[in-house]
């Protein structure tokens, strides 16, 4: 959450070009849904459209019973 600024802004020094690429929807989540909701907020307000946050955050996802899939590094 706190870099999101930082990557994305153009005027930034550590603007990273590309950090994001096209998509078609950016879903944020943390746990509670906070960090999220604040980060969502940061990028609609740097002009991204089709951004949107777990309310609840990963707690609420977890309580819908959705299959939460962990991938393990190698």
């Amino acid at each position: 959450r706190g870099m999101l600024e930082f990557w994305l802004d153009p005027e930034s020094s550590y603007y990273e070009k590309n950090k994001i690429k096209e998509m078609k929807k950016m879903v944020l989540f943390c746990a509670l849904g906070l960090r999220s909701a604040l980060a969502t907020k940061s990028l609609m307000e740097m002009g991204f459209q089709n951004v949107a946050h777990v309310d609840g955050g990963f707690d609420a996802l977890k309580k819908t019973g959705l299959k939460i899939v962990v991938k393990e590094k190698k």
